[in-house]
């Protein structure tokens, strides 16, 4: 190779590496998930009253904590297990702040193998998960590219987000947020929908599989949220939240509801951490009013379940609340 040769390559690389950190730079400034989830971590970082409650998990977790007292919403976009293991831990062990109760989403989307493999927004998770811990857990060294990509190449096949974020912007012009809750999307309505079985059709097969229900790793990473959970003196609250009677149908079409369940329950009961599951699936079923989409409450839904599951909670404490 010649001199001449040598500086060209070294110019087109030097080009590569500045465009790839360009597009990678404004990806994560664009990204409304990565401001959101940032958003988050400013709020819990400057939250300074009693952290009585701490809800964790996806964006089923619609608890308002405008309406349950010292709580503190950290579900994220599409967080599973695995991720709220590693931001509770963070939480617990670096963050000065512990929760008297940890509330756990406990949905049947929550456990399988396609919800243990979604990993996105890895420019924000790279924060939280031990890549290489996780990547010895499932027995796969290409969770390592995850980091990779997080650090990167975090615009690298995520134009959904991008296409996400242009909507959000268009359809919710403003950021409202309280103690992590932000209010749910609610420019569309369920009830409104003339074909409401086509809609959980597709997003309940998006969600599970028939080949299995209660993903490995999920189940690992339950029970290590349990464990430090338990070392800690956390307690630990299951709620199943709301959904319409449409989605329901058709998530159990496809994942043995009661054997899941089972399941579950045989490890809960091995931690005197946890005190119950408190389960609102079937609340609003003749109320598709009160959802966004089949799985997703809107406003209204969010404030009226959060004030009975407030409510729930005062009986629970006070042992009035029937098992």
């Amino acid at each position: 190779m010649t001199n001449k040769t040598a500086k060209r390559f070294i110019l087109f690389a030097a080009l590569l590496v500045a465009v790839n950190f360009v597009l990678d730079q404004s990806f994560k400034a664009f990204s409304v998930h990565n401001i959101l989830n940032r958003k988050m971590d400013e709020q819990f970082a400057a939250y300074n009253d009693t952290l009585k409650y701490l809800a964790l998990g996806n964006s089923h977790n619609c608890i308002n904590t405008h309406i349950l007292e010292k709580s503190f919403n950290y579900g994220s976009p599409s967080e599973n297990y695995i991720q709220s293991y590693y931001k509770l831990k963070h939480i617990i062990e670096k963050s000065g702040k512990k929760p008297e109760y940890v509330i756990l989403q406990a949905d049947i989307s929550t456990y399988g193998p396609k919800i243990a493999d979604r990993y996105e927004y890895n420019s924000y998770w790279i924060d939280y998960i031990d890549y290489r811990e996780l990547a010895k857990v499932k027995s796969d060294r290409n969770i390592l590219t995850k980091w990779l990509e997080g650090r990167f190449f975090s615009y690298a096949g995520n134009y959904k987000d991008v296409q996400l974020s242009i909507l959000y912007r268009i359809k919710m012009k403003t950021l409202e947020m309280h103690n992590g809750y932000r209010p749910h999307r609610d420019y569309k309505n369920f009830a409104d929908e003339p074909n409401k079985r086509k809609l959980a059709w597709d997003k309940a097969n998006l969600f599970l599989s028939k080949d299995a229900y209660f993903d490995p790793s999920i189940k690992v990473y339950f029970e290590k949220i349990l464990q430090l959970c338990q070392a800690n003196d956390v307690k630990v609250i299951m709620v199943r939240y709301p959904m319409t009677r449409e989605f329901h149908e058709e998530e159990i079409k496809i994942v043995p509801e009661e054997k899941l369940f089972a399941e579950i329950e045989a490890i809960t009961s091995r931690y005197s951490v946890f005190m119950g599951m408190l389960n609102y699936h079937d609340i609003f079923f003749d109320h598709p009013e009160y959802f966004f989409d089949p799985d997703h409450l809107n406003v209204k839904g969010s404030d009226l379940f959060t004030m009975q599951f407030a409510k729930d909670m005062e009986k629970m404490e006070s042992g009035m609340l029937a098992e």
